[in-house]
């Protein structure tokens, strides 16, 4: 017999084709900014949350990080990239009430995070945690060693607590784009041992800068500006959408582009 999670999850792949055809195949981010289906596939787990996926039942978000995850950098408050995210999650689950609750704090490291970790997700009770990580230890220089050890202890209270978990990766900077080498592949070897996705923040900002995007970085040369927060609350968006909410085979298959 079929689940009720099974049918609620294909009623709303049926009404997301209806709405945006094609969203959860391969099609390519458009809009606010293109964004290659390569970096669109989360790889890793997040069953738990999305058997917490139903119609009708909020779907609650926790992002944990430091200031881009604050807003900083977004002219006002809706405009930040958890806020983008909170709306095209919505738009892309018609009928999923999507509550992100964002718990940055400017300038702090992985060990920052990690140290409230448990406490933020307790109060939050949250269906998923995204952790926004990395930038900060690349600019503070934390040791690679103690960068990843506390990324795995962070990621350990996360599934001590039942929840799933996916980390968002630096943003691109682009003059300190070799700084930031050996701390996404850390990320990447995390990612492999333990399970936990990753949205590659930094590799698709940097291929957008690179295809003549729109500026996404403000005048401080490290902040996301507006732009910045649009393209990554839409392009997580999209990441979570294709992870939790796909399309049956079969439908995605017949929207495939030729």
């Amino acid at each position: 017999m079929t689940s009720a999670v099974s049918i609620a999850r294909l009623g709303l792949s049926f009404v997301l084709l209806a709405a945006v055809a094609g969203s959860a195949s391969t099609e390519p981010l458009v809009a606010p900014c293109k964004v290659a289906d390569q970096f669109l596939s989360l790889q890793g787990k997040l069953d738990r949350a999305a058997r917490h996926l139903k119609d009708g039942d909020p779907f609650r978000i926790l992002v944990v990080g430091s200031s881009s995850t604050a807003g900083v950098g977004a002219t006002q408050p809706a405009r930040s990239y958890t806020k983008r995210l909170e709306a095209e999650l919505e738009r892309r689950l018609p009928g999923v009430e999507v509550d992100v609750v964002a718990k940055g704090v400017g300038g702090e490291t992985s060990l920052g995070a990690e140290a409230r970790m448990a406490k933020e997700v307790a109060a939050a009770k949250p269906d998923l945690v995204i952790w926004q990580i990395g930038t900060n230890d690349v600019y503070r220089k934390i040791d690679l060693a103690t960068f990843t050890n506390t990324a795995r202890e962070g990621l350990a209270d996360i599934a001590a607590a039942g929840v799933d978990v996916a980390l968002l990766d630096p943003q691109y900077v682009p003059q300190d784009e070799a700084a930031y080498s050996p701390y996404l592949e850390a990320i990447t070897k995390i990612s492999a041992e333990t399970g936990v996705p990753v949205a590659r923040r930094f590799d698709a900002m940097r291929a957008v800068a690179k295809a003549g995007g729109a500026a996404m970085i403000s005048k401080d040369r490290l902040h996301m500006n507006d732009e910045g927060h649009a393209c990554v609350g839409a392009f997580l968006a999209e990441a979570l959408d294709r992870k939790l909410a796909p399309l049956p085979p079969a439908i995605a298959e017949a929207h495939r582009p030729t």
